[in-house]
């Protein structure tokens, strides 16, 4: 099985790294969107940026990843609850999934050739990435990680308690519309060649997984990205070998991932509490 993938990784090299490096790239920022409990939010980011793509191919825009990283930009900007009732936000967040989802299909249902793209983009698909997209992942994942790095300490109070970090001179909703564009730009790209689906799972998957194996928020910047690498790969290798969809494929590694750190956690707290 192994082995097979091994000698696959000439011809499906750009797509591979894509993947990895995308998966590091989303599970980093991912973290925050756990830690601040926006989901839900990551979700609605993800389908706004298919509407982007599903928009250029309706109206013939040449370049598809710019309106679909301005619609993921505008989604998260949209959607962020800095000001609003909590209930309120919720209200937004939905209103902004369900109508790009219903959008872009019904942009492109009359095009046959935009209607397969869309569709392939919703059940997400690896294919068609190229060396641009392996250079242009792996810079992104490494400066946001360098970018996490230096501020460590001031994010992890931030998304710890927030109120204490505004009381210390953090501008909070500087960092929120910070966090709101980053959380664009990348689920937009990611979009583009890697789909809704591997998106999403690759936002919320393994920071899930890691909340459940640390108990320090600033280790789980560490972990989820191991965590993605680990899943990516082994979701790669099981859809090379079964001949399986890579999106799904990695998607349900990871899910059974999340599963299997439930238990150990479930098996510790018995373990602490007696």
């Amino acid at each position: 099985m192994i082995s097979g993938f091994l000698q696959s990784w000439t011809m499906f090299r750009d797509a591979y790294l894509t993947a990895i490096l995308s998966g590091v790239l989303l599970s980093i920022i991912g973290v925050v969107v756990v830690a601040r409990g926006q989901v839900f939010l990551a979700a609605a980011v993800a389908q706004a940026s298919t509407l982007g793509t599903a928009l250029a191919l309706a109206y013939g825009w040449t370049q598809p990843a710019l309106s679909s990283i301005g619609l993921g930009v505008a989604a998260a900007f949209v959607s962020e609850r800095r000001g609003a009732r909590r209930n309120a936000s919720e209200e937004r967040v939905a209103w902004v999934f369900l109508l790009a989802a219903s959008l872009s299909v019904l942009l492109v249902a009359n095009h046959a050739v935009g209607m397969k793209q869309v569709q392939a983009l919703l059940s997400s698909s690896l294919i068609g990435t190229g060396p641009l997209d392996v250079v242009m992942f792996g810079a992104l994942a490494l400066m946001v990680a360098v970018a996490v790095a230096l501020v460590r300490r001031r994010l992890v109070l931030l998304l710890s308690d927030a109120t204490m970090a505004a009381a210390v001179g953090m501008n909070v909703a500087a960092w929120s519309w910070t966090f709101a564009s980053i959380l664009g730009v990348a689920a937009g790209l990611s979009i583009r060649g890697s789909g809704l689906l591997f998106t999403f799972g690759c936002l919320a998957l393994p920071p899930f997984i890691a909340r459940n194996l640390c108990r320090r928020t600033a280790t789980l910047f560490l972990v989820a990205p191991i965590l993605a690498v680990i899943g990516v790969v082994s979701g790669l290798i099981l859809a090379h070998h079964f001949d399986f969809p890579p999106g799904q494929a990695i998607v349900a590694v990871l899910s059974v991932g999340l599963v299997l750190a439930w238990l150990g956690a479930g098996i510790r707290e018995r373990f602490v509490s007696t």
